[in-house]
C-alpha cells in the first residue's frame, strides 16, 4: 500500500523505451532524460485551474528506470501488494476490456510499446524496482495495448495502485481541471504534448482518486507501436474517465467467483510479418474451436484451469501463436510457428507421417528441478509450420504422452 507523500504514477505521455529499459517521466515539465531529444509542454504558473481552490507551482520532472531481465519476471506473489493476486489481475483485466468503447479495438498485430510488455490489456505483476526508488515511487500494476480507432493506431495504458492518503494538491502542469464528485471521488484530467527528437505527440490522461484508496490512471496517446505520432488520440478524456471510474478496476472490488487466473505468457518474441501464412487470427480461432471440441470428448484424469483452445496470435505481430493452460497442477503449452524451415529427418527420434509431416516425441522423467516429468511433441508440417506441445506436470499426476500427441494432431488437422 502506498502511504508516501510523493504523488507519482506511470505517465505514458513521457515514456521513452530503450532496449530492455523503460524511463518514465512522472511529472510534467521540460527535461532531457536520455541522449535523445525530449521536451514537453511548458508549465504555466501562476494559473487558475477549474475545480482547484489553489494551485501549487510545478515540480521538477523526475525519471525512473525499470529494467526487465529475462528469467527475472515479477510474479503476483508480492507481499507489498496482498490485494493483487493472479485472479484479481484477471478480473481487473476483464473489467478493463469490457469498459473499452465499441469504436476502439485492440491492435492484434502490434505490441503496445508500453512498459509492462505483457499481454494486451492484462494487468501485470508489480515491477521489481530498486528499494530506493520504491521509497518515493509506487509503480502499481499496469495494463496496456496498441489500439485502433477508425483505422488509426494509438496506445492505451491503465495503471492501478492503492494509497491511504487523500488526493494530492492541484499542481501546475499535472492537470488541466479537477472534478470532485458528491461521493468524494476526485477526477483530474490533462491533455498535453511531448516531443521526441522533434516529433510531437499528444496524450489524454485521467487520474481517479477513489474513496477506497484506489489510484487509477488511464492515458491514451497518438503514438503507434513504432512510437510514431499519428495525430489522433484514440480515446477522449470522457471515455478515459468512464474507464477509470469502472468499479472493476478498484483494488477493493470483490472478484467474481468464476474469474479465471491470468493466462500464462508463452509469447516467444520471434520476429516476422504480421499474420502472414497459415496463422491468421481467424485460423487461430478455428484451431481453438477444434481443440475445445477435442477436449470435450476426453474423459481422462487431466484437469485444466481454462479451455484448451486458448491460443492467441503473438502480440508482436510475428508468425506465431501460442497458449498455455494449467493441467493437473503443471503447465501444458501449445506453440505454433509458421516458417518455411523444415529440419532434416532424424530416423532415430522422428516418425514420417503419410502426409509428409514429421512427428517427434520426447519424454523426460525428472527433468525439472522438482523432479517433475516433461512430455514434448513436435509436429513439423511439409510447409515448415511447427506445432509444439509440451506438458510439465507433477510426478504424481502426469499428463499422458498420448494426449500431448493427440493435441498436436488436432492442430495439424486444422492447418490442412
Amino acid at each position: 500500500m502506498n502511504t508516501k507523500s510523493v504523488w507519482t504514477d506511470v505517465l505514458v505521455v513521457a515514456t521513452i523505451v530503450a532496449v530492455g529499459t523503460v524511463v518514465a517521466g512522472l511529472t510534467h515539465s521540460t527535461a532531457e532524460p536520455s541522449a535523445s531529444s525530449y521536451t514537453s509542454e511548458p508549465d504555466v504558473y501562476p494559473i487558475d485551474l477549474p475545480g482547484c481552490a489553489s494551485v501549487e507551482p510545478p515540480e521538477p520532472e523526475k525519471f525512473y528506470g525499470m529494467g526487465f531481465i529475462s528469467g527475472g519476471v515479477p510474479t503476483y506473489d508480492n507481499p507489498d501488494y496482498p490485494w493483487l493476486d493472479n485472479v484479481k489481475a484477471s478480473a481487473m483485466s476483464t473489467a478493463l476490456r469490457e469498459a473499452l468503447p465499441n469504436e476502439v479495438s485492440i491492435d492484434r498485430g502490434g505490441d503496445s510499446g508500453g512498459y509492462s510488455r505483457g499481454a494486451a490489456l492484462v494487468f501485470q505483476p508489480v515491477p521489481d524496482i530498486d528499494a530506493e526508488v520504491l521509497a518515493e515511487y509506487d509503480p502499481g500494476t499496469s495494463a496496456d495495448a496498441a489500439v485502433v480507432r477508425d483505422g488509426v493506431p494509438g496506445s492505451l495504458t491503465v495503471n492501478v495502485s492503492r494509497s491511504t492518503e487523500g488526493p494530492p494538491p492541484c499542481r501546475a502542469g499535472w492537470l488541466d481541471a479537477r472534478e470532485t464528485r458528491s461521493g468524494g471521488t476526485v477526477i483530474d484530467t490533462l491533455n498535453t504534448w511531448q516531443e521526441f527528437d522533434g516529433e510531437r505527440s499528444y496524450t489524454n490522461v485521467v487520474r481517479v482518486y477513489a474513496t477506497d484508496g484506489s489510484r487509477i490512471t488511464a492515458s491514451a496517446s497518438d503514438r503507434d507501436v513504432d512510437f510514431a505520432a499519428t495525430g489522433s488520440i484514440p480515446l477522449s478524456l470522457d471515455e478515459l474517465t468512464a474507464i477509470a471510474l469502472d468499479p472493476g478496476l478498484r483494488w477493493s472490488e470483490r472478484v467474481p467467483i468464476d474469474a479465471p487466473p491470468v493466462a500464462i505468457s508463452c509469447d516467444n518474441g520471434s520476429a516476422g510479418t504480421a499474420f502472414a501464412g497459415a496463422l491468421t487470427p481467424a485460423k487461430v480461432e478455428q484451431i481453438n474451436s477444434s481443440l475445445d471440441a477435442f477436449w470435450s470428448t476426453q474423459s481422462g484424469p487431466v484437469t485444466l484451469d481454462r479451455p484448451l483452445g486458448s491460443l492467441q496470435p503473438a502480440r508482436n505481430g510475428s508468425k506465431t501463436a501460442c497458449g498455455a493452460v494449467r493441467a493437473n497442477g503443471g503447465v501444458l503449452t501449445i506453440s505454433l510457428v509458421d516458417t518455411s524451415f523444415a529440419p532434416p529427418l532424424d530416423y532415430e527420434t522422428d516418425t514420417l507421417l503419410d502426409d509428409g509431416s514429421v512427428l517427434r516425441q520426447s519424454d523426460f522423467t525428472g527433468a525439472t528441478l522438482q523432479g517433475d516429468p516433461i512430455v514434448e511433441t513436435t509436429l513439423i508440417r511439409p510447409s515448415g509450420t511447427r506445432i509444439e506441445v509440451s506438458a510439465v506436470s507433477r510426478a504424481d499426476a502426469p499428463v499422458d504422452a498420448g494426449i500431448v500427441r493427440s493435441i498436436a494432431l488436432v492442430v495439424a488437422s486444422v492447418l490442412d
